[in-house]
């Protein structure tokens, strides 16, 4: 969503601001023309009233107080609540048709806002109030129903409750909970939320996640925990006003935000909060005024310092981030809550130094990527199974494998089966994107005795719930902390029914030995035979410990560079459990064919091409139709083919039938560095003078693509506004300063 950029244009009077004014009140579906709704040049007693939006009812419920373009339009407060108080109109819009204000004015100070609130969105605030209580009056439960079973809310739970409960009665409206995975996160925010909603503060939630399967598996948490409130995971199209908790991910919601007002939401739950800081997700998170709460298990030390502003708990003082609650993973091992782990390594040289090849050095990031050995595959499957056999060579343990490819997933998933014959193929079994029915696959994993290993890329290593896990064998590498954490984090639950209070890492592509991490169980002869150190007393989180040698160290003899293929560098879309490669051209071919024949004979297809939006059933219908093979289009491939990663399957399916096209690379840039910027501006405090030089930055920095520095307040553009010595008057030198480190940090280095 591109916000106009009206720099260089001489709006000078209040007319023209207001021009803008009713545009934006028309987006947020009102009729500036029709008096029942909105009332213009209203004079009284208090004072005369630029605009009065009014009620169902036909009441005053809103001012708005319009100023020209120049003018800060927070600077007419005074005028605005005189009028505002002389007819009991609740709320106040403060604007000068580029930048909007909403002031509840009897309940906190004015919010820079994207856009003005619908009648809806206010009378829904006024609805609210009326047996609205305070948050702590609400008890929390002493057990709650899911999966099948009472449970009782966990002590550390309970503390993030009563931590959160201060910090809105304190007037904070983000917060950021740094929880290890294990520990209940989504419990603990569905129970957060019920409060939320019996107090009387929100009436419609958004609950942000990474992936549709994350999705299903928080819907499946909130109509347990949640039944009295309705839950809809959204596939696409706009939320349906009747849900009270909306599901969805970024790319599903983004591009209805033009059609939603910054008043739709009373509370946005992002889940893993990490990802929220560039692109996108920032601009999704700045669109609504509303109570933010972050959630990540990415341990404190690895939080971004601007994850840590977007949620309001970086110390400007101390120069340090101080989430609103942590809960280690350290500490949940510690407090019996989650699994301790043993660490076993198990190296070749290939996996530590890489290979060389027909004379090109391949390093340990290129294996798979860009060279396959399979005799290392192999290896690797022979390697897992015999250490296991060591441990209880009659007990199989449940396991996830992280690979680094489809295909390589594939051959894993091969070889597996190959060391276990007697299982007939089914002892392991690949679950990626392309997999048919891939919950189901997940499911039978979870559930069923076989596949014993499941063998992912990507859709396992975050968010799913598999506490029967008591082996990680990883063969992809990662140099991300995050990552590393969600992934060694599929292990920790606890399961009672098999008696499991530890796991195992089996470690191949030496992800452990680059963290530093080694074991941490207190069940572990390993960590006994720690020389005179209690269990628990020296350790700390992997970020910051320094150890010589990890434990469970094994090395295994060198697998002979044979049967190497290398992938030729071209565009392709691996698509299929078994990896095939696709040339990306010839993928989009075969996808327009399809759609293109569909148009005759899928309904649902049919209602694209004739201008209609698919409801977020639909979407999730057709998406089902689409996935199967051969060519299995899905939004993760098709996001490939086409180098496009914000790409919904609605769009791509415009696309195909040949009634819209997707944003040229000159487009997605430049509206990115828009969208990005609108939304880092809404969180800022600039002057109306301040953000007129900033617009000019922006738009310099999209004509020349590189990083900012003082020296653009020598361009003529700058220089006849005064140059950089106005400039440092408006900012201050330290201001300045920071104000383009951040610009370029945030919104331009990162498109």
């Amino acid at each position: 969503m591109t916000t106009q950029d009206t720099t260089g244009k001489k709006f000078l009077r209040e007319t023209d601001a207001r021009i803008l004014i009713d545009r934006k009140l028309r987006d947020a579906g009102w009729d500036p023309e029709d008096k029942n709704q909105v009332i213009t040049e209203e004079t009284s007693e208090a004072g005369r009233a630029d605009y009065i939006l009014k009620d169902g009812r036909g009441r005053g419920i809103a001012v708005i107080e319009a100023k020209r373009f120049s003018v800060e339009p927070a600077s007419a407060k005074q005028q605005a609540l005189s009028y505002a108080e002389s007819i009991k109109a609740e709320f106040i819009f403060l604007s000068n048709g580029e930048e909007i204000y909403f002031w509840d004015y009897k309940n906190r100070p004015e919010q820079k806002v994207a856009t003005f609130y619908s009648q809806r969105d206010l009378e829904k605030i006024q609805n609210l109030r009326l047996e609205q209580k305070p948050i702590s009056v609400i008890p929390i439960p002493e057990r709650y129903f899911k999966g099948g079973e009472w449970r009782m809310p966990r002590p550390y739970q309970k503390e993030a409750i009563q931590i959160m409960d201060k910090a809105l009665e304190g007037g904070k409206r983000k917060m950021l909970l740094v929880m290890a995975t294990g520990t209940g996160k989504t419990d603990t925010i569905a129970l957060y939320l019920k409060r939320l909603f019996d107090a009387g503060i929100v009436n419609r939630a958004l609950f942000l996640v990474d992936r549709i399967p994350l999705g299903v598996q928080t819907k499946e948490v909130f109509d347990e925990i949640l039944k009295d409130h309705s839950s809809a995971l959204l596939y696409g199209g706009k939320p349906k006003d009747e849900s009270e908790i909306v599901i969805s991910t970024l790319q599903t919601l983004y591009p209805q935000l033009p059609s939603l007002t910054s008043g739709y939401f009373d509370v946005i739950i992002s889940d893993e909060a990490h990802r929220t800081i560039f692109g996108v997700y920032n601009a999704v998170l700045s669109h609504f005024d509303a109570i933010r709460i972050g959630l990540t298990a990415t341990p404190s030390g690895y939080v971004d310092r601007n994850t840590y502003k977007l949620f309001g708990c970086w110390d400007e003082i101390e120069q340090k981030g101080k989430p609103t609650f942590v809960y280690s993973i350290r500490s949940g091992v510690k407090d019996g809550y989650l699994a301790g782990y043993d660490i076993a390594q198990i190296d070749t040289k290939v996996s530590l130094e890489g290979v060389n090849f027909e004379g090109e050095d391949y390093s340990p990031e290129d294996l798979e990527r860009k060279i396959n050995i399979p005799a290392r595959n192999e290896q690797v499957a022979q390697a897992y199974f015999a250490e296991e056999e060591k441990r209880d060579p009659k007990r199989p343990r449940k396991a996830i494998v992280y690979a680094v490819t489809k295909r390589h997933a594939a051959q894993l998933a091969y070889y597996f089966n190959q060391a276990k014959p007697e299982h007939k193929g089914r002892f392991a079994e690949v679950i990626t994107s392309d997999t048919e029915d891939p919950r189901g696959a997940i499911r039978r994993f979870k559930l069923e005795e076989m596949p014993i290993i499941a063998v992912s890329v990507g859709m396992m290593d975050t968010g799913i719930d598999a506490p029967m896990v008591e082996n990680l064998i990883m063969v992809r590498p990662t140099r991300s902390p995050i990552l590393y954490q969600q992934m060694r984090g599929r292990g920790s639950r606890l399961d009672h029914k098999i008696n499991k209070k530890s796991f195992r890492i089996y470690d191949f592509a030496g992800v452990t030995k680059y963290f530093n991490d080694e074991s941490y169980n207190p069940y572990s002869e390993i960590a006994k035979a720690k020389a005179g150190v209690p269990w628990g007393t020296e350790a700390k989180d992997f970020e910051e410990q320094e150890i010589e040698m990890p434990a469970g160290f094994i090395q295994v003899a060198e697998t002979a560079p044979e049967n190497i293929d290398v992938v030729i560098k071209r565009a392709y879309v691996e698509v299929g459990a078994e990896g095939e490669k696709i040339d990306s051209d010839d993928y989009q071919m075969a996808w327009e064919r399809q759609i293109q024949e569909l148009a005759q004979a899928e309904p649902l297809v049919r209602k694209i091409k004739e201008g209609q939006e698919l409801s977020s059933d639909e979407s999730m219908v057709l998406a089902e139709k689409l996935n199967s093979p051969k060519y299995y289009f899905n939004e993760a491939n098709l996001q490939e083919a086409y180098h496009y990663p914000p790409g919904t399957l609605n769009e791509f399916v415009k696309t195909a039938l040949g009634i819209a096209e997707l944003p040229t690379e000159e487009q997605l840039y430049e509206d990115r560095i828009n969208e990005l910027f609108e939304a880092w501006l809404v969180d800022k405090n600039f002057t109306v003078e301040q953000a007129k030089i900033l617009r000019l930055i922006k738009a310099q920095y999209i004509a020349r693509r590189q990083p900012i520095d003082a020296s653009i307040f020598e361009e003529p553009m700058f220089r006849a506004l005064g140059g950089l010595n106005r400039v440092l008057q408006m900012f201050g030198e330290d201001d300045l300063k920071l104000t383009l480190e951040e610009l370029n940090q945030r919104v331009f280095i990162n498109t």
